[in-house]
C-alpha cells in the first residue's frame, strides 16, 4: 500500500462495531484548545462532549475505548478538585449508566483500552472486574508516581489485581503484537485483534502514551477515534489553526501528530474522524446505542463524491 493508504480487507475481513458514547461534558478554555487564543481568559471557551466507544470484535467480544468522566466528577485525586471546578466537569450519567440502558453490564468488558490517563478519559475503571486494561507503553511513566502513593498526583493508581497491558510500538520491543509500519498518513499501529479489525495507532504528544484507535467497520471503510490529538475541529479541518502550547506534554511532537491527522483528512478517503471532544460530532453523529456504522459508510461516500475518489 502507498503511504496515504490503509491496509485493505483481506480475504473473510471481519469487522468490529463501534459505538459513541456520551460520557459527559467540560468546558474547555480556548487557550487550551489554540495557539492564537493562548492571551484570551480562562473564561473564554466552549462547553464540549467527552465521548468514549464501545467496540465489538464478532469473536473477542466488547472492548471500551476511555471511559470519559467519573459520575458527578466524584472520585478523583484530591490534587484535582481545583482542575474540576476550572473545567466544569459533569457527567449525570457515565458510561456503566449508558451500557446499562443497552442491557450491558461492566463485566461483560473485555478490555478497556485508554487513549491516555487524563481526568476526562479514565472513568472509573473500578466496575469492570473482567477487563484487561490497555495502555500505551509510556502511561507507565505517570503511573508510577501516581495517587494515593503520591497524594499530590493528577492520577489515580489502577485497581490492584488487574491485567494490565502496555502497548510499545518501538521497532526493538519483542512484540506480543503485530505492528503495521506506516499506517495511512501515521507511521506505526499495533493490529490488536491480528486480523485487520483494529489497529491502535502511536499518536503521541498529548500526553505520554497517547494512542488513537483506527477501527474497520465495513469493507475498506475505517473510523478513526483520535482521542485528544487536538481538541477541535479546526485543528484537522482544514488545520489552519495551531493547537495550543498549553494542552500538550511534547508540543513539538504533538503538532507533528496533529500534521499527520490533517493529512489523513485530505489523503486517506476511506475514514472518518472523531476527536473525543469534538462539538459538531455530538449533532451530526448517531449516539449510543447506535451502531455507528451506516453513518461512517454515508459519510465516506460524501466525502468520495467530493473529491471524486472511487477508491481510497
Amino acid at each position: 500500500m502507498s503511504d496515504s493508504q490503509l491496509p485493505v480487507d483481506s480475504d473473510n475481513q471481519p469487522f468490529v462495531s463501534v459505538k459513541a458514547i456520551l460520557a459527559g461534558h467540560l468546558f474547555l478554555p480556548y487557550l487550551e484548545v489554540f495557539q492564537d487564543s493562548i492571551h484570551l481568559p480562562a473564561t473564554s471557551g466552549s462547553r464540549v462532549p467527552d465521548f468514549c466507544f464501545l467496540i465489538n470484535h464478532p469473536a473477542h467480544g466488547q472492548a471500551l475505548f476511555d471511559l470519559g468522566l467519573r459520575k458527578h466528577a466524584k472520585g478523583y485525586p484530591p490534587a484535582m478538585k481545583g482542575t474540576l471546578h476550572d473545567f466544569k466537569a459533569e457527567c449525570d450519567e457515565d458510561v456503566v449508566d449508558m451500557l446499562h440502558k443497552d442491557g450491558i453490564e461492566p463485566e461483560q468488558i473485555n478490555q478497556v483500552i485508554y487513549s491516555h490517563l487524563h481526568f476526562d478519559h479514565v472513568g472509573d475503571p473500578t466496575p469492570f472486574t473482567a477487563a484487561e486494561i490497555v495502555l500505551g507503553a509510556d502511561a507507565q511513566t505517570l503511573l508510577a508516581d501516581s495517587y494515593p502513593t503520591n497524594q499530590d498526583s493528577y492520577i489515580q493508581a489502577l485497581p490492584a489485581n488487574r491485567k494490565v497491558t502496555y502497548l510499545d510500538f518501538s521497532v526493538s520491543a519483542s512484540h506480543k503484537y503485530k505492528i503495521v509500519s506506516p499506517i495511512g498518513t501515521f507511521d506505526r499501529a499495533i493490529d490488536f485483534y491480528d486480523d485487520g479489525s483494529l489497529y491502535f495507532v502511536d499518536s503521541p504528544g498529548h500526553s505520554p502514551g497517547h494512542i488513537a484507535a483506527l477501527a474497520r467497520v465495513a469493507p475498506n471503510n475505517f473510523v478513526f477515534l483520535a482521542g485528544d490529538t487536538c481538541h477541535n475541529r479546526e485543528c484537522y479541518v482544514p488545520g489552519t489553526r495551531l493547537i495550543s502550547e498549553e494542552n500538550y506534554a511534547d508540543l513539538e511532537v504533538a503538532r507533528e501528530t496533529v500534521t499527520r491527522l490533517v493529512r489523513m483528512n485530505k489523503e486517506v478517503h476511506n475514514v472518518v474522524t472523531i476527536l473525543a471532544h469534538e462539538a459538531e460530532r455530538e449533532q451530526d453523529m448517531p449516539q449510543f446505542p447506535a451502531d455507528l456504522k451506516e453513518w461512517v459508510v454515508e459519510e465516506i461516500q460524501k466525502r468520495k463524491a467530493k473529491t471524486g475518489s472511487v477508491e481510497a
